[in-house]
């Protein structure tokens, strides 16, 4: 039996990087250099996708491409826009055009972020509850999942909050090595949502791939790590888990400081609420939920072997 191919754009970064590692053994994973395909390459990027459908014959598309850093995105607004909102009408369009073509119907996978929201209310945000971003990255992630929902394509877009992984530069990756140096640590702890590892989002993949029909399956969903947490909370369980893994006194090292998002002086407003309602994934798809604490203690101590 053929393996399943999936094109996986974006494959150097934590999600992809996770995917690639999880399912390259059971399925047929083409993940294009940025030299084949690059999001901000207007110009050649119609193209460039439509060259390699026709002579891959995927079975499934992956967006895990996206410019993501927070801060730089206001200074680098149009970049932002167009790698994160404009390209992907150029996904969408070759990707119909492919299924005109080919009488087919081929999926798009699409990650999104809780950073659609403004963050004001106290629960967890539904898929579609209003969006309503309040900095040009969670704006330009918008407007990407707007051109995704208004074309013909099988689309299946997963929001997903604060990813962390063993891979790439990250918040957990960050606290150890503070740690490590026993430096001064200081953590916003008026930000609330749930960590989550791309490990985990890897492993969810790994089962969504396996199914019959996944266009079927076409949706808005909310994926992220059970329970909710603060970064400050997140960073002082991170100081524990190094603690129980390398047997040295709490004691010995300096403790994390809480402090409010208002003290800090930062170019992109963050949303105070991030937590995202995932009951409708767990009603699609049976799959085994885990808890935040349950994934970054995985990460930590592969990180520390």
């Amino acid at each position: 039996m053929l393996k399943r191919k999936i094109l996986l754009l974006g494959a150097t970064g934590q999600v992809g990087t996770a995917i690639r590692t999880k399912c390259s053994d059971q399925f047929d994973i083409f993940a294009p250099t940025r030299d084949e395909i690059a999001l901000d390459d207007q110009k050649n990027l119609s193209n460039n996708i439509r060259t390699i459908l026709i002579q891959e014959m995927p079975d499934v598309i992956v967006n895990a491409a996206a410019y993501t850093n927070v801060e730089k995105a206001e200074m680098e607004q149009d970049l932002a826009f167009t790698v994160n909102g404009h390209a992907l009408v150029n996904i969408c369009e070759e990707i119909d055009n492919f299924n005109r073509a080919q009488s087919r119907n081929l999926p798009l996978i699409h990650f999104s972020t809780d950073y659609v929201f403004d963050g004001n209310g106290n629960e967890p945000n539904l898929p579609f509850d209003r969006v309503n971003p309040i900095n040009i990255y969670g704006k330009s992630k918008a407007k990407g999942e707007n051109n995704i929902l208004s074309s013909n394509v099988s689309y299946l877009i997963f929001r997903t909050s604060w990813i962390v992984s063993r891979y790439r530069d990250n918040f957990v990756k960050t606290i150890l090595k503070k740690i490590e140096t026993n430096s001064e640590i200081s953590v916003v702890n008026d930000q609330y949502g749930a960590p989550t590892s791309a490990e985990f989002i890897a492993d969810f993949l790994y089962e969504l791939f396996q199914l019959e029909s996944i266009e079927s399956k076409k949706g808005l969903y909310h994926i992220c790590a059970q329970g909710e947490t603060t970064w400050y909370e997140l960073a002082d369980f991170i100081l524990k888990t190094f603690v129980e893994i390398k047997g040295v006194p709490e004691r010995a090292l300096l403790p994390i400081h809480p402090i409010a998002t208002s003290t800090l002086k930062t170019s992109a407003t963050r949303p105070r609420n991030s937590r995202l309602c995932c009951n409708s994934l767990i009603k699609t798809f049976p799959f085994e939920y885990t808890h935040w604490k349950m994934q970054i203690t995985e990460i930590v101590k592969v990180l520390l072997k």
